[in-house]
């Protein structure tokens, strides 16, 4: 584009970006995590302490979902935070490694055979497939922190544009 003779070249393209406060960073990752609490630690533990108390046989420790979810938390709170940093790439693929470490322990208890409480009938439910499908989702974010570990490492400002851009 031209305007009296100079070249006008739009925002978008100039390459800025602007890199939110550290503050400001914290600020919505611990908004962020009230959400994943409840999805991934309070209601997890709700349910399995009420089956627990109608004397149904866990398939899991309650103690073991906490764990497994705060580190994933705690992971995933510190990712979002370095997201400006080389460091987010490496803890890219903690997080997605620590979510696939999960769901293949939690293969290891499939199929969960329900004895119900007081009687001689058992039900068996298999849920293996439905964690090998989920197991891709952990294993492409794998793939994707090691490439941005990579590219940081290569040009490591190339991407603020595009994730911070101004």
């Amino acid at each position: 584009m031209s305007v009296s003779g100079r070249v006008v070249v739009p925002a978008q393209e100039t390459g800025g970006y602007q890199i939110p406060s550290l503050g400001y960073r914290i600020l919505v990752a611990a908004l962020r995590l009230i959400p994943s609490f409840f999805l991934l630690v309070a209601l997890p533990v709700a349910a399995l302490t009420f089956v627990n108390s109608r004397g149904i046989a866990l398939p899991i420790s309650i103690f073991e979902v906490e764990a497994w979810g705060l580190v994933l938390l705690a992971l995933g709170t510190a990712r979002y935070i370095s997201k400006p940093t080389r460091a987010y790439g490496p803890l890219s693929v903690a997080v997605s490694l620590m979510a696939l470490l999960y769901l293949l322990y939690a293969l290891t208890l499939s199929p969960y055979r329900l004895v119900i409480p007081g009687g001689s009938a058992s039900v068996a439910a298999g849920y293996s497939m439905f964690l090998e499908l989920a197991m891709v989702v952990p294993a492409i974010g794998i793939v994707v922190g090691l490439l941005i570990t990579f590219e940081d490492a290569r040009s490591p400002k190339e991407r603020l544009p595009f994730d911070f851009p101004a």
